[in-house]
């Protein structure tokens, strides 16, 4: 049995009853007791993410799990399906820049036995060549249908502009079509007995098993992965030094626009005004560009906060891109400059905080904060003091705070060149100048 190394009680703006334990082979446990329930949450983290990739096997990661979670040995594939049947546990997965999570929703009266099959999956897996390729057919169909979307493909093309050559966020935890065709099962062997180590994992819960019982559940499990694991290099600053542009020509009726410019990274006092900023601009945005000048059905503003290198973005729809960019960058300029409605300020503020506290409350959700914030800030806290952090924002430290980090913006455009006019693209400032 393992000692406890130690139980935080915290400040009201972050929850009670966390602790955080190592299990005897190294792995990192976070687990927050959340009784009057019989509802478990378990997620289990892979970190690395992109920086564990490269241009040949972008999307091997996520493959080698999904192909692993199908069945093991010992829970071969229609067994394991109806243990799933049996208890109506759920499993949700994704793949990002930074890691790569698998997240169990159970009852707690199931969770020894769903635990056991989980690690077994991971180390022990079927691998059945025809579920192999069945997964890699799905994962194929969606990818594909990803790329043809112009709406969905915008997002990359920003990045070329926004990133950097070399970037290791330009390679795709959920791979290209090229990379995920030539898998086959021994890379997904290969991959899963030099990645499942100890030292790459972190595990959070939410639930009602109190810290003791779940050590000791998760050491008969996942105490059986080796020690070990992989340096995983800091993720690189964002290499955008000048406003950029990438444009692309395909045959759509609506152009699509995409600028993204840089954030503070997670657990930054920054970060709070900076998120409060982009969503003042979201509400002008839809002011300006849709009510006023009806330029557009979808247009939106927005930040990301839980990576460890962080962006912004402004993302619009419309027949007339260069007009709605111009307009797009005086929106900017307007909450960058200090010139928002602090009542606007105060009611964007709030309402974020709202939502947060709202979407908080799942078992799924909570075990995804406390992962993220340890991953991305290296204090599980994080993800809930940025919450605390949104009372009383003040126009002065929104515009503060999105001048001093969104100095640069990469822009990335598609759209028809028939009917739109290229030459009228540039880089717009969102600088003011």
């Amino acid at each position: 049995m393992i000692s406890i190394l130690f139980v935080l009680t915290l400040l009201a703006s972050a929850p009670e009853n966390v602790t955080e334990f190592d299990l005897d082979n190294g792995i990192h446990v976070i687990s927050r007791t959340v009784t009057g329930g019989e509802v478990e949450g378990l997620s289990f983290f892979l970190v690395g993410g992109s920086r564990v990739l490269d241009e040949a096997n972008q999307g091997i990661e996520a493959f080698a799990l999904e192909a692993a979670m199908a069945g093991s040995d010992t829970y071969p594939d229609e067994r394991w399906r109806e243990i799933m049947d049996v208890t109506l546990a759920s499993w949700n997965a994704s793949y990002n820049y930074d890691y790569s999570r698998y997240h169990l929703k159970c009852l707690s009266e199931d969770l020894p036995l769903l635990l056991d099959g989980f690690a077994d999956c991971l180390l022990e897996p079927e691998l059945d060549p025809q579920v192999v390729e069945r997964v890699q057919n799905s994962q194929l169909v969606a990818l594909q249908s990803e790329l043809n979307d112009p709406d969905n493909r915008i997002w990359l093309v920003a990045n070329r502009g926004f990133m950097g050559a070399g970037h290791p966020y330009l390679l795709r935890p959920d791979g290209i079509p090229s990379t995920l065709s030539s898998f086959e099962v021994e890379d997904v062997r290969e991959w899963l007995s030099g990645r499942i180590k100890s030292g790459n994992i972190l595990i959070t819960h939410a639930g009602p098993t109190p810290p003791e019982q779940l050590a000791e559940l998760l050491e008969v499990s996942f105490g059986r992965i080796p020690e070990g694991g992989d340096v995983i290099p800091e993720v690189p600053e964002f290499g955008i030094d000048r406003d950029t542009i990438i444009t692309e020509n395909d045959e759509t009726l609506s152009a699509y626009c995409v600028v993204k410019f840089k954030a503070p990274p997670s657990g930054d006092s920054d970060l709070p005004a900076y998120n409060t900023a982009c969503l003042v601009v979201d509400e002008l945005l839809w002011q300006v560009l849709r009510t006023d000048n009806a330029l557009t059905y979808a247009v939106s503003g927005g930040s990301t906060s839980n990576y460890q290198r962080n962006w912004g973005y402004m993302y619009i729809s419309t027949a007339e891109p260069a007009l709605s960019a111009t307009l797009m960058a005086e929106v900017f300029g307007t909450v960058a400059s200090g010139n928002a409605d602090q009542s606007l300020v105060t009611g964007v503020a709030n309402n974020y905080r709202t939502i947060k506290g709202i979407n908080a409350q799942s078992m799924d959700t909570q075990c995804w904060m406390l992962g993220s914030g340890f991953l991305s800030a290296g204090d599980w806290r994080a993800p809930y003091l940025l919450q605390e952090s949104l009372e009383e924002m003040t126009v002065y430290e929104i515009s503060r705070a999105l001048s001093d980090w969104a100095l640069d913006a990469g822009w990335g455009i598609i759209a028809d060149s028939t009917v739109v006019d290229f030459n009228e693209f540039e880089p717009w400032s969102l600088k003011g100048e």
